[in-house]
């Protein structure tokens, strides 16, 4: 994968410039689907289209992400984050447990853990 091409996505992600971060996150994915960098590719996609409004789709490249890469911890607390923003409490306190699984002293599910007493 070229990953300049990845990080210029990454960049116009950062400056807001989502549907140009968008465009170029599809042409990564169209050419290097099966590449090992595919995860950064659906992480940086999802979050583009969480911040445009497009919460299904942003969901749906959060999972793959996490599917192709389930130890990356950032990619696990964005997706617990955007569960509990669009009010999905059981999927997020599952990615919150399996976060705190990986990273027992993780920050984000601490704070996070506010919202569920039981948790």
């Amino acid at each position: 994968m070229d990953e300049s091409r990845l990080d210029q996505a990454d960049q116009l992600r950062y400056d807001g410039d989502y549907d140009a971060a968008i465009a170029v996150y599809n042409e990564l994915l169209a050419e290097f689907g099966n590449d090992p960098l595919a995860f950064r590719v659906y992480h940086g996609r999802g979050l583009a289209q969480q911040f445009s409004g497009l919460f299904d789709e942003s969901i749906e490249d959060l999972e793959k992400m996490r599917a192709l890469r389930p130890d990356f911890v950032k990619g696990g607390e964005d997706l617990f984050k955007s569960y509990l923003m669009l009010g999905m409490n059981d999927e997020a306190k599952a990615e919150m447990k399996r976060v705190r699984d990986m990273d027992p002293n993780n920050e984000e599910v601490h704070k996070a853990a506010v919202y569920f007493p039981d948790f």
